[in-house]
C-alpha cells in the first residue's frame, strides 16, 4: 500500500486559491502554496500536472459564494454602542471582501484574451434579489433603523447610510487590491479608527439622558 497523503485535495486547492488570490498567478510559486500546508512543491503535482492546472482547478472550485459573516446584525436591538457594532461589522467584512475580490482579480489578470476575460463571472449573480451584497445592505439598513429608533444614531436615510458605510469598507479593499496606490498598505486598524471617528462625530449620538437615568 502506498503512503497515505498528508493533505487532501481540498486542502491543496484551498491553499492554492488563497495564495493566487493574494499574489496572482505570476507572483505565486508552487513553493508558496506548499508552504501554507507544509508539504513539498512536488507533493502538489500529485493533484495537478502544473501550476497552470492547479490554478484552473483551485479557482474553479472556489467560485461559490461563502456566507457573509454578519448575521449578528440581526440579533442586536439597536440600543448597543454603535461604534462597537459597526467596528465589528467592518472587521469581518473587509477580510471577506478581500478574499472574494482577490480571487476575481487573479482570474481576470490571468485571462489571456479579452474574450476570455469577458467570460469571468462573480461568485454570485448580482441581479439576484438575494445576492450577498443585497443581503448585506438589508441587514445593515435594518440595524441602522433600529439604532435610529433607539436614539443611538442620527441619519436621515438609513439605506443611504448603509450604502455609505459599506462603500467605505469596499474603498479600502479597492485601493489595496485593485489600484494598489497605498504603499506600504495602510493598516486596517488605522483605517477603521478614522472611519469610526468620522461616524462618531457625524452620525452617532450619546445615549439619551432619560434612558441613562432609567438604567442608572
Amino acid at each position: 500500500m502506498g503512503r497515505p497523503a498528508r493533505v487532501s485535495r481540498d486542502d491543496v486547492l484551498r491553499a492554492a486559491r488563497e495564495a493566487f488570490a493574494e499574489r496572482g498567478f505570476a507572483g505565486t510559486t508552487l513553493a508558496d502554496i506548499a508552504g501554507r500546508i507544509r508539504v513539498s512543491p512536488a507533493a502538489l503535482l500529485r493533484h495537478a500536472a502544473s501550476k497552470a492546472d492547479l490554478f484552473a482547478a483551485a479557482m474553479a472550485s472556489g467560485r461559490e459564494a461563502e456566507p457573509f459573516p454578519m448575521a449578528f446584525l440581526a440579533e442586536v436591538d439597536g440600543g448597543e454602542d454603535p461604534k462597537k457594532v459597526l467596528r465589528r461589522l467592518a472587521e469581518v467584512a473587509i477580510p471577506y471582501l478581500e478574499k472574494g475580490l482577490g480571487q476575481t482579480i487573479a482570474v481576470w489578470m490571468h485571462a489571456k484574451t479579452a474574450d476570455l476575460a469577458r467570460t469571468i463571472r462573480l461568485p454570485f449573480d448580482p441581479r439576484a434579489k438575494d445576492s450577498p451584497p443585497r443581503r448585506v445592505l438589508v441587514l445593515l439598513e435594518d440595524y441602522l433603523r433600529r439604532a435610529k429608533r433607539a436614539g443611538r444614531i442620527e441619519v436621515s436615510n438609513p439605506r443611504a447610510a448603509a450604502l455609505t458605510f459599506m462603500g467605505s469598507l469596499n474603498a479600502y479593499v479597492f485601493f489595496h487590491q485593485v489600484l494598489r496606490i497605498v504603499d506600504p498598505p495602510l493598516r486596517l486598524d488605522d483605517y477603521l479608527d478614522t472611519v469610526m471617528d468620522v461616524w462618531a462625530r457625524g452620525a452617532i449620538r450619546p445615549r439619551p439622558a432619560r434612558r441613562q437615568a432609567r438604567q442608572a
